[in-house]
């Protein structure tokens, strides 16, 4: 994934800085090896700092249905939370606009138009939270989540829910309820709450 390449990436660059900064004695003498060591122990300093969240960029269907599901269900619920909560959460609203459009530089027109109307309402609803007023908080993220078509995608039959007892993803939840039969609550539950079948729905 992109992600791993990433990070394959910036072990080689920091791998590379090392050798550089502590070079065998007789390589580089003087002022001039100071500088490199410097220079190089900057450089690493500044590839390990952490950096703001934000999903990867690699926005497919796939990626952009599990920034939906998962973030973008957040944010529905943000809409009816205190400005405490809105706060707390504030990085699932974060990572929902940068899975979901793609903003970047080789991002499509749409999504960066779409990117930056829910940016500034974030914005809003973050500066009302931050502010007490839970009204304008509330405000902004019902636009969003009118803007974006959210819905809420994580519960009972969803194909994120984080009770399932699966990797979260493909095959859709219905499938495999249909596979597991008169089983499927082990979807779910170690023990079936009914006699036979799949459990009802809360």
């Amino acid at each position: 994934s992109s992600c791993l390449s990433e990070r394959h990436t910036t072990a080689l660059a920091m791998a590379s800085l090392l050798a550089v900064a502590f070079a065998l004695p007789g390589t580089q003498t003087g002022r001039s090896a100071v500088l490199t060591r410097r220079g190089a122990v900057g450089a690493f300093v500044a590839a390990a700092a952490p950096v703001a969240v934000s999903a990867d960029g690699a926005n497919s269907k796939a990626t952009v249905d599990k920034a939906r599901a998962i973030y973008g269900s957040r944010v529905v619920r943000l809409a009816s939370a205190s400005p405490e909560a809105i706060i707390e959460d504030q990085n699932a609203i974060t990572l929902f606009i940068s899975g979901a459009y793609r903003a970047g530089p080789n991002g499509n027109t749409q999504d960066k138009a779409i990117s930056k109307q829910l940016l500034a309402l974030k914005k809003t609803a973050l500066d009302g939270a931050k502010s007490g007023d839970a009204a304008k908080a509330q405000g902004a993220l019902k636009e969003m989540i009118a803007i974006a078509k959210l819905t809420e995608q994580d519960g009972y039959d969803g194909n994120y829910n984080p009770k399932q007892r699966r990797n979260p993803g493909a095959p859709p939840t219905e499938a495999i309820v249909a596979q597991m039969g008169s089983e499927a609550y082990a979807l779910y539950d170690r023990y079936d709450a009914r006699s036979a079948g799949a459990p009802q729905k809360k």
